[in-house]
């Protein structure tokens, strides 16, 4: 089962945002470090941020994560996972998109109510 543990980090300026943030938790990274590894990709990629679809997927399969069947229409705590690392990529059936890092059936985010977030894709640490 899924639980929920509070987790923010914010760059200098105190802005936050869920890619980078979650890329931190599961790297161990500081903000500063993951935010301009985005950027130089984002550019690397011809994307016009560092938030497309493409350039957060492409950083992390060069971290070893790659995408899993995970069932349809799910909210992340009515997931089933496995003991292991997972970012998730999530909705709330409107306009609002969300990350979230997963570690050992672990929410890491600024509020509980991302566990109320329908899952897009599932990514999974690859050993």
């Amino acid at each position: 089962m899924i639980k929920y543990q509070e987790y923010f980090i914010s760059n200098s300026e105190g802005k936050s945002n869920c890619v980078v943030r979650s890329f931190c938790k599961m790297f161990n990274k500081e903000y500063e470090e993951v935010f301009n590894e985005l950027v130089i990709l984002s550019k690397e990629l011809d994307c016009n941020s560092f938030n497309d679809i493409e350039v957060f997927e492409e950083y992390l399969k060069r971290h070893s994560f790659l995408p899993i069947d995970y069932g349809k229409n799910l909210k992340i705590k009515k997931l089933k996972l496995e003991d292991t690392k997972y970012i998730i990529f999530c909705y709330d059936k409107k306009d609002w998109y969300h990350m979230v890092p997963v570690i050992n059936n672990i929410v890491y985010d600024k509020t509980d109510k991302c566990l109320d977030l329908y899952v897009i894709s599932v990514y999974m640490i690859q050993q």
